[in-house]
């Protein structure tokens, strides 16, 4: 193995959930191997974005179109639709560039070097990885030196706590009012048996919902609600809760979640679950995660630590693919 550093670039469209993934996958890589991470946002106009990246690569089939300049990365990692026609750029001025995309391309996979979706995704096939969930940038040294940077606030609200992640409407999942009144008896039910709440909304989260939580929030002295004001405290919560619920339509808060090894419960969203039916399967099987029914007790588990598991294959399929190139 070279001592040198290599080079990454991640590439996403920007938004959290999504460069979440690349990052994660690229730092978890990185402390494999030494490597420098540059992330890149791709930022165009509505009609190219709307555009299949095969369209797009048609369109712009350079690098610099994407504003990626001089020397090519050893490996560049993507994530999003938005990401797929920039890897395929890189693939083609740079050969010896290694390409992984996380998710589903939703077209031959073969054009990448690696492709890492997850297992409720259903791909096969021999540059395929897949995992449990996404890959996410939670790690014990972090939600520790979160919650150590957070003390301050969590020490004036008394233990056992109660950690609530609340996302929003998806493609797949909506939160009605129905289902947030659900997830306010949730929060009472966590109330009434002695916990503190910490509650985190998403930009995703419905006005109406915020609000609940807010009328909520005014309501209780040990509640702390965090809406995107001020340093985002989402690993000190996780750090620092006991037991953790998390809206069902986050793959990647799920499995962060799971990959503290605390008490972790989904909290349901209108939809149909279709092929996160899987995923729910899994982390029930794996870490005893179900829906929030009021019962606080289930079992301990490992962490989930599937990013680290796919950093390692991620370096295997990297040195096969070096082996075939020299």
């Amino acid at each position: 193995m070279s001592s040198e550093r290599l080079s990454c670039l991640v590439i996403t469209d920007g938004r959290r959930g999504i460069e979440n993934q690349a990052l994660g996958l690229a730092e978890a890589a990185a402390r494999l191997r030494a490597s420098d991470i540059s992330p890149l946002t791709i930022e165009s106009g509505t009609a190219f974005k709307a555009a299949s990246p095969t369209l797009q690569f048609a369109m712009k089939s350079r690098p610099a179109d994407y504003g990626i300049t001089g020397a090519p990365p050893d490996f560049a990692i993507g994530c999003g639709r938005q990401a797929i026609a920039p890897l395929f750029a890189l693939k083609k001025a740079a050969p010896n560039c290694f390409t992984a995309y996380i998710q589903d391309p939703r077209l031959d996979p073969s054009r990448f070097d690696l492709v890492i979706a997850p297992e409720h995704d259903g791909l096969t096939g021999d540059n395929i990885e897949t995992m449990v969930g996404s890959p996410n940038r939670i790690i014990k040294a972090e939600i520790a030196g979160k919650t150590i940077n957070f003390t301050d606030q969590l020490d004036v609200l008394p233990m056992p706590r109660a950690a609530f992640m609340i996302g929003g409407n998806s493609k797949t999942h909506k939160l009605t009012p129905q289902i947030h009144d659900a997830h306010i008896a949730a929060a009472k039910t966590c109330l009434e048996k002695g916990h503190s709440l910490l509650v985190s909304t998403s930009r995703r989260t419905p006005d109406f919902a915020r609000k609940g939580w807010e009328a909520l929030e005014s309501a209780h002295k040990n509640i702390w609600l965090y809406n995107g004001d001020g340093p985002n405290p989402y690993a000190a919560f996780l750090g620092g809760a006991e037991i953790i619920c998390v809206t069902e339509d986050s793959t990647n808060m799920l499995t962060e979640a799971a990959s503290s090894g605390k008490t972790v419960f989904r909290l349901p969203m209108d939809g149909k679950a279709g092929k996160f039916q899987q995923l729910y399967d899994q982390l029930t099987a794996r870490c005893h995660i179900t829906r929030f029914n009021g019962e606080l007790d289930i079992p301990t588990y490992p962490p989930l630590n599937e990013t680290a598991r796919i950093a390692d294959l991620f370096w295997a399929h990297f040195d096969a693919r070096s082996a075939v190139m020299n």
